[in-house]
């Protein structure tokens, strides 16, 4: 029996009546549709095929779905956790933050990477400096403020300068991290992350014993035009106090080399020093260590307690288990633990009272940490080696980049070996198997030489996806961290997101066959033109010059003067753009956007007790004959009907007069009958405004 469900939607009843209807609209010679009819037979039969095909492809698993779609390059974005810079308030002398050091936000877990050395030190004023003197832009760091700072002048030139004045000092080679944000009003494109500074090339140094010394600095702003981070790094001299009548302190400066932008950077908040926390819950943490003696770890996970410790005592071999020394040392895999402070414990390894110690290798000792609750839950199962294996996590949601498994197996001597696998790996013999992040489960691929292995949690860690994005402005709360340091986030999270699903995965695809790579048609160069990286840019138009054989682009960039104009350098970024995309037979030529104004003119005849009526009738007319900041494009006809029957709607008026509109000299546009015809490069915008009002004398009319 037929599957009812249908191409597309419908049933075969109602795809053999479609295709009936359609005969007489390519054959007058076919008039007998009866079903003896062996032409009808064949359609029948077509049409039963067609339906047969797509209820086969109805039934197509997901996990075929998904390797046609990673045959064609869409693999599913993995889930990560949203970033969140911190800055530490109140803090009076330098301070080590632990590894995987837990923040909470309410009920969400925000954690450390890295082990930490915070500085006490703080931005306390920010200066500029031009040709014409100093200026004081300390309240760009008051988040509260939020005035926008052309911080180069309206007008950026080489040679200006911005101080940042430091009450304390770093120490040579310490990093520390602001990040600013930018003010702009116009919309910029992304800048690509290996795309350096476009407009502007900043050099940064440091006053130092040794005077002015340039010093590295990551610059995420691309020269302060896109919010972003600024990572320093403090030079090798050691720095020294600055002293002028307008600066005192430890200063890093920013000199404007070049200066080409397009608009003038603006800064409405720069931030203090800060550090970076990931959205996550850490449940269990493996940390690799290079030195076989004592290994030292700052890590607030150890204060639970639950540490199991792998070491390598022979290159290319498994991991054996080492059990801590508890009471009188005896022959055996043991360690010795030592609690420094908090989150700071030391595991020494001694071959001579223990016999047995990791050997002088990479990654030679592991130390895995749990929490409390996957102590209890870390043995996941063994590998029985059939196909396509399942095992459930205990957690779902689960973030690949942090995941890893411990596979026991048994060795030779009688004793137990122990491998840290990855999902993802395809080698030979070696286990293989396929995390499925959102709901908490893995596939084994292949069983390799661990068939019949134990396996056991060796990392995990859980996320809240796009809800981990939060707000600026909370206090974060250290997890058994003692401090009177308090911890707020003065930048919004970012980045958060679970991992696609094969629909969104689907929906990406498709959207990717939607958009050109290549300018073929008049819409293509458009829209690519829309996405050159690092402009701002507002309306484009394409067309073909048949008298020329090439294809004419105007563009309108996103500035705030009141008649935009392209740069030469936009010009040429925009045409190097397009050039890579364009057939080869194809010529293009980039046009600068002119401008025309228009003016109406008549009577408009408005109804007693409304008030404001000329400014009402004046802001329809702007809005409709405004092309530069409006929704209407270049050489996009200005219908007159649609003028006067806006201006009919308002309830103020009651009727025009000799209502008409013109071209205000110029030759950028031409009249069409009562409409007008703008130039293919052309954009109107009103011109006077010759308008009577008056009030309405028949209100019959």
């Amino acid at each position: 029996m037929l599957n009812p469900k249908m191409i597309p939607g419908k049933s075969y009843e109602q795809l053999m009546e479609e295709n009936l209807s359609k005969i007489p609209i390519y054959s007058d010679e076919w008039t007998n549709f009866n079903p003896a009819d062996p032409g009808i037979t064949m359609l029948e039969n077509l049409s039963a095929f067609q339906i047969l095909q797509q209820d086969q492809m109805d039934q197509v698993p997901d996990e075929v779905r998904a390797k046609l779609l990673q045959l064609l390059g869409y693999k599913p974005k993995k889930g990560c956790g949203a970033k969140v810079y911190l800055e530490p308030r109140g803090a009076k002398e330098d301070f080590v933050i632990p590894a995987d050091q837990r923040f909470k936000v309410g009920s969400i877990s925000f954690e450390t990477t890295l082990e930490r050395e915070m500085t006490a030190s703080r931005v306390i004023h920010i200066y500029g400096k031009d040709e014409k003197g100093f200026y004081d832009f300390s309240h760009i760091l008051d988040v509260n403020k939020n005035i926008y700072t052309e911080i180069f002048g309206k007008t950026p030139k080489a040679g200006a300068e911005l101080y940042f004045v430091l009450d304390k000092p770093l120490t040579p080679g310490e990093q520390g991290i602001l990040y600013a944000q930018t003010g702009s009003r116009s919309h910029r494109n992304d800048f690509p992350e290996e795309m350096g500074a476009l407009f502007g090339e900043i050099e940064w140094s440091c006053y130092t014993t040794e005077g002015f010394v340039k010093m590295q600095v990551m610059d995420e702003t691309k020269g302060f035009l896109t919010d972003g981070m600024l990572l320093f790094t403090q030079p090798e001299q050691g720095a020294a106090r600055y002293e002028s009548d307008k600066i005192q302190g430890y200063v890093w400066r920013a000199l404007l080399k070049r200066a080409e932008y397009d608009i003038a950077p603006v800064l409405t908040y720069m931030t203090n020093f800060l550090f970076p926390v990931v959205q996550k819950e850490t449940l269990v943490i493996t940390h690799t260590f290079q030195k076989p003696n004592d290994v030292t770890l700052n890590c607030s996970m150890l204060e639970n307690g639950y540490t199991r410790v792998f070491c390598k005592e022979q290159k290319g071999s498994s991991y054996r288990m080492y059990q801590e020394c508890v009471g009188t040392p005896e022959q055996g895999r043991y360690y010795i633990r030592k609690r420094e402070a908090y989150g700071t414990h030391s595991f020494i390894f001694d071959k001579e009272l223990f016999g047995y110690a990791p050997g002088y290798m990479k990654n030679s000792v592991k130390l895995v940490l749990y929490n409390e609750e996957m102590m209890r839950k870390y043995y996941l199962g063994e590998i029985y080696g059939y196909d396509m294996q399942e095992i459930v996590l205990p957690k779902e949601h689960v973030i690949t980049d942090t995941f890893s498994l411990i596979a026991e197996r048994d060795a030779e001597d009688g004793g137990k070996i122990y491998d840290f696998v990855k999902p993802g790996r395809m080698e030979e013999q070696e286990l293989s198997y396929y995390l499925y992040e959102n709901e908490g489960k893995i596939v084994i691929l292949d069983a390799g030489d661990y068939v019949g292995a134990k396996l056991y949690l060796g990392s995990l860690a859980v996320t809240l996806g796009e809800e981990g994005n939060v707000r600026a402005g909370n206090e974060f709360i250290p997890e058994g961290y003692q401090d009177s340091v308090r911890f707020v986030n003065p930048i919004a999270g970012h980045g958060g997101r679970f991992q696609e699903t094969l629909e969104d995965v689907r929906k990406r695809f498709i959207e990717d066959m939607n958009t050109p790579y290549t300018a073929v048609k008049g819409s293509d160069f458009e829209a690519l033109t829309m996405q050159v990286p690092g402009l701002c840019i507002s309306k484009v138009h394409a067309w073909l010059d048949a008298e020329k054989n090439e294809v004419q682009v105007a563009v309108l960039p996103d500035m705030p003067n009141k008649f935009p104009k392209l740069s030469d350098f936009y010009i040429s970024e925009i045409e190097k753009w397009l050039n890579n995309r364009r057939l080869l037979s194809t010529r293009v030529c980039v046009r600068q956007p002119v401008y025309q104004a228009i003016t109406t003119s008549g009577t408009i005849y408005v109804r007693p007790h409304y008030e404001n009526c000329r400014e009402q009738i004046e802001a329809v007319i702007q809005k409709e004959l405004d092309y530069i900041h409006g929704n209407r494009n270049f050489g996009e006809l200005l219908q007159f009907d649609r003028l006067f029957h806006a201006l009919e709607a308002l309830e103020c008026v009651a009727y025009l007069s000799a209502f008409s509109i013109a071209v205000e000299g110029g030759g950028n546009a031409r009249a069409e009958g009562a409409d007008i015809l703008p130039n293919e490069n052309c954009l109107l915008y009103p011109g006077k405004m010759k308008l009577e009002i008056l009030p309405m004398i028949d209100e019959g009319r």
